[in-house]
């Protein structure tokens, strides 16, 4: 599948606030003479520290981009955190240079770690992690590479912006050290990576780098201020005089960044990239500053490929008979119950029972019910499932949560619901040691309640053979149809930037998260999506297994050789 890149055209509308006339015409040239022959993934996250789904796109993509393509070399640039990485996998390359860094030099030294991948082929590629003592100094638990004040996000969202200014003024520097000087592709990651397109083309006419393009991925919505003290502080006299031209008030990353990109926008799934110009939640609170951006220019998207294979218990696929997968499905689940008997560490809460007795004795019309994934209270909707479960009755249906909090806080309505839902509901808050493939894959649906989701974890169930249950947000929409899952949306009615924004506000106080009249309708459409899937589950048992046969086909259809083709498209819009 080609992307339909022909309409698009590039606004450097924001090149002449940074740039003259006669260096604007020599960056046009070197970009038209470029040739894809060095790709470097620029990112925040990476193997070692992770938040979301970047770092799992980092860590897949990359042979594909390389082997599917046949560009001569691929690598990763990442900062070295040093309270997060895993040092004895990392190795010295021996290779240091200096950064000039508002009136201080700054040493960098270059660690590599080289990755044996085996698909698609057999092949290695270096991952480049640039320690400059002072920058990357995260001190997050989790491992989260964006928290370097827990108590003050202010002082944290100050941090995070000069390290990702110093990364953008780094990287140009390390590819030169790294002796890549010519025909590089820079394809950026969030705003934290967005200035490289500004430090890229200075690098092209100071002479640090002979030619270099770049793209940027947009993961998430999120974006940064970027004060003009903190940019003209890494640009030399002659940018400096002529920023002081630039009418207005400070930018943001995004606005300087997507204003100096040199191909298509891009994000990682279709619906997504739609919902930038057409979904409140996106055009009146998360991103209203960049709506011109991206009405002129467009986002274009492309969806992740698959994260896991189809799990092996299912050798033939989508080819199983009906009575074939309902045995497998069946089995599954009567380990998951087995080890949901067993497994009780003491981090868990909430006990699963049937009838007062034993969960081992659960009958299989009563469906098992999982969600998993980062206890985000502003995307990922736990609080929405939690007040959905609380309308069953007891032995209607058994809840599995395993939630991964930052702030144990945030827990306190798991603890509400599994007291007011005895023997409905088990929680393990953290990454479960055990049982974890068996919960996938013997559980009956998965639940996405998300709140946004640019790509989401839907592919992920179907290829473990559990059907899905999510709302109609992001890439949500473009992994689950009607053949191999279920979709809900709220009252439209209730989806207003009020109700939006009260909901947002009262991050913390989940009392007020409840009762917020979007969160609620939220919760009630998914109740009722929830019931109708029991339905179907427990009274017309050969459609629930055929859409287990569905979803195995649907995820084979998210492809990371796709996803690469398509990107190696955009790249060739540098040169156009």
């Amino acid at each position: 599948m080609t992307l339909k890149l022909a309409d698009w055209r590039r606004d450097w509308t924001l090149m002449s606030a940074f740039f003259y006339g006669d260096e604007i015409a020599l960056i046009h040239e070197k970009l038209k003479n470029l040739k894809i022959e060095n790709l470097a993934y620029c990112s925040f996250e990476n193997r070692f520290a992770r938040a979301g789904g970047l770092a799992a796109v980092t860590t897949n993509i990359l042979p594909y981009l390389k082997e599917v393509n046949n560009i001569g070399a691929v690598l990763l640039l990442t900062p070295y955190y040093p309270d997060l990485m895993n040092k004895s996998k990392l190795r010295p390359t021996g290779i240091s240079f200096a950064v000039n860094f508002n009136r201080k030099t700054i040493h960098v030294e270059i660690y590599k770690y080289t990755w044996r991948y085996k698909s698609p082929v057999r092949g290695s590629l270096p991952e480049y992690y640039l320690k400059a003592d002072g920058f990357f100094e995260v001190k997050d638990k989790s491992k989260d590479p964006y928290i370097y004040n827990e108590q003050d996000s202010k002082a944290n969202d100050v941090a995070l912006s000069k390290n990702a200014v110093f990364f953008s003024l780094a990287v140009p520097l390390a590819m030169k050290a790294l002796g890549i000087r010519k025909d590089i592709v820079f394809h950026l990651h969030e705003w934290q990576t967005s200035l490289i397109s500004l430090t890229a083309k200075e690098a092209m006419l100071n002479g640090t780098l002979e030619s270099c393009g770049t793209l940027q991925t947009i993961h998430n919505s999120f974006d940064s201020p970027v004060s003009w003290r903190l940019l003209t502080g890494i640009m030399d006299r002659s940018r400096k005089q002529k920023l002081a031209e630039f009418p207005g008030e400070d930018l943001s990353a995004y606005q300087i960044g997507l204003g100096l990109v040199d191909a298509p926008i891009t994000t990682v799934s279709t619906n997504f990239a739609a919902e930038f110009t057409t979904d409140v939640l996106m055009t009146e609170h998360f991103a209203p500053h960049l709506q011109s951006i991206f009405r002129k220019s467009s986002v274009y998207g492309i969806n992740n490929g698959t994260f896991v294979s189809i799990s092996d218990k299912y050798p033939k696929k989508e080819t199983h008979t009906i009575e074939e997968v309902r045995a497998i499905k069946l089995k599954r689940r009567k380990s998951l119950l087995s080890i949901l008997s067993r497994y009780k560490p003491e981090e868990r809460f909430g006990e699963l029972t049937y009838q007062g007795g034993s969960i081992t004795r659960l009958p299989d019309n009563v469906p098992i019910v999982v969600m998993s994934g980062r206890l985000d209270p502003l995307q990922k909707g736990y609080d929405i499932f939690l007040r959905a479960i609380e309308q069953f009755q007891e032995d209607e249906i058994k809840v599995i949560l395993t939630p991964m909090p930052v702030d144990y806080s945030d827990l306190d309505y798991f603890y509400e619901a599994a007291c007011k839902c005895k023997g409905n509901i088990t929680v393990f808050p953290f990454k479960m040691q055990r049982g974890y493939r068996e919960l996938q894959e013997g559980a009956t649906f998965g639940v996405m309640p998300s709140i946004y989701e640019p790509f989401g974890a839907a592919v992920e169930y179907m290829a473990s053979g559990t059907v899905n249950i999510g709302r109609a947000t992001g890439g949500l929409v473009d992994q689950i149809s009607r053949n191999c899952g279920f979709l809900y949306r709220e009252d439209a009615v209730f989806y207003t930037l009020e109700n939006i924004t009260a909901f947002i506000e009262s991050a913390d106080i989940v009392q007020m998260r409840k009762t917020n009249p979007w969160a609620e309708s939220m919760a009630d459409n998914l109740y009722d999506v929830m019931k109708k899937a029991i339905n179907v589950y427990i009274n017309h048992p050969e459609k629930y297994y055929k859409m287990v046969l569905n979803g195995f086909e649907k995820a084979e259809g998210f492809s990371w050789g796709v996803n690469a083709k398509q990107y190696y498209q955009v790249y060739d819009m540098i040169r156009s």
